[in-house]
């Protein structure tokens, strides 16, 4: 009778199986994770949280940093105490003011009632924070036109940014001369702050003007949002579109300019410095009040303004 080979094991046929060449497909033909691809993965990992945090950070800054450089009130607390008139002007096609503005004659027998002088705010606070300042420039005989840019105040509630600052500013020359019907020869602009940039450039767009006041000229945006400690890790100049450099308006600017600083103004100088002719430059104390209004009755008489 003949002897039975012995079974084999499932472990011995696997390998007689791999002695001939055959590869069972379920078989992992690698080591499913090396501690090579684990340090990669991990890394992989790490820097796309890191993108993912940057970018983020970009765009928080990207949203909120007009807070770095506006600091709008919607307060109006604090009225004139000259007879003024409330306006509501550039209205939509819904029917809605979009800027709200105080108009101030100027009194009877004034030397310059032909003559009005719009007054564009510093990007802070409201019309109630230029109250003291109307008040003066009043003294000087012309009319004044006062208003709070989108955002501010009582005007409509919005973002503000430098195109908005420039938009509203036109549409004050547009209320002016379209709905007051006053010449623009007729208009100067004042300027605080960073209105001081919206004054230039709205000059740059009316040649006509006769004159514009640059009261503490401030630092341009990237100046601004330079001082946040974020600014040294991101690129500022792309997540903003504000600038506020009026130094490059200045250069060709050819209206006559008066230059008002309360103290050492580095903005100031260096915007005056950068100016074409025409153009003074006085530093006033803010307790030097009749100095004040002294330089600008000079400003304006030497301007030959109609009467």
């Amino acid at each position: 009778m003949p002897k039975k080979s012995p079974e084999k094991t499932p472990k011995q046929t696997a390998k007689q199986a791999r002695a001939t060449g055959w590869n069972d497909p379920l078989r992992p033909q690698q080591p499913l994770v090396s501690g090579k691809w684990l340090l990669s993965a991990l890394a992989g990992v790490i820097a796309l949280g890191a993108v993912c945090a940057y970018a983020t950070l970009c765009l928080l800054f990207y949203q909120g940093s007009w807070q770095l450089i506006f600091h709008p009130s919607s307060t109006v607390n604090v009225t004139p105490k000259v007879s003024y008139q409330e306006i509501h002007f550039d209205y939509t096609e819904t029917g809605q003011p979009q800027l709200t503005g105080w108009w101030i004659p100027a009194a009877p027998g004034a030397p310059y009632p032909g003559s009005t002088i719009l007054l564009l705010h510093d990007g802070q606070g409201s019309l109630s924070d230029t109250v003291a300042q109307l008040e003066t420039l009043h003294g000087l005989g012309i009319n004044l036109f006062a208003f709070d840019y989108r955002g501010f105040g009582k005007s409509a509630n919005l973002h503000p940014s430098e195109s908005s600052l420039n938009q509203d500013a036109d549409a004050a020359m547009s209320y002016l001369s379209g709905t007051r019907h006053l010449p623009p020869h007729s208009i100067l602009l004042y300027g605080s702050g960073l209105g001081a940039s919206i004054a230039a450039s709205t000059a740059a767009l009316h040649p006509e003007i006769p004159g514009i006041i640059l009261d503490q000229v401030s630092p341009d945006a990237l100046t601004i949002l330079s001082a946040d400690a974020r600014s040294r890790i991101l690129p500022v100049r792309l997540l903003t579109g504000d600038r506020f450099d009026i130094a490059s308006v200045l250069q060709h600017l050819q209206t006559p300019k008066l230059f008002l600083t309360a103290g050492d103004s580095m903005p100031t100088a260096t915007a005056y410095k950068s100016a074409s002719d025409p153009k003074q430059f006085l530093e006033i104390a803010p307790t030097e009040q009749e100095k004040y209004q002294k330089a600008l009755g000079d400003f304006l008489e030497g301007l030959h303004l109609k009467p």
